[in-house]
């Protein structure tokens, strides 16, 4: 049983370090800190569920279905601020295209 606390609790701190890099990653962007902030969030409860909980298989199993949790809403929420800035950069470009003057060629400009 040992073995399988541990493990919880290695999961547990690697869902707050990846909430963390997710975090410092995210440069502003609040769809993918909201998965960050839910991912710490998340590691902190499943640490202390492993903690406080006086039976270890009730531990065990809270730990895993906060962290399982956790684990998702990081996920779903870094790929929707992915899918938004990919889609915020494309609008960028293709609005500094539209503004771009249009080059004139030579052969245009002499009549050939």
């Amino acid at each position: 049983m040992d073995a399988w606390i541990w493990g919880a609790v290695v999961l547990a701190i690697v869902l707050v370090i990846a909430g963390g890099i997710a975090w410092w990653l995210a440069r502003g962007c609040v769809l993918t800190m909201i998965g960050a902030t839910g991912a710490v969030i998340g590691g902190v409860m499943s640490l202390i569920a492993l903690v406080v909980l006086l039976d270890p298989d009730v531990g065990l199993r809270v730990a895993f279905i906060v962290t399982v949790g956790s684990g998702v809403w990081l996920l779903a929420w870094a790929l929707a601020g992915g899918i938004r800035g990919q889609r915020l950069l494309r609008a960028e470009e293709r609005a500094a295209g539209a503004a771009a003057p249009v080059p004139v060629s030579v052969t245009t400009a002499h009549g050939h």
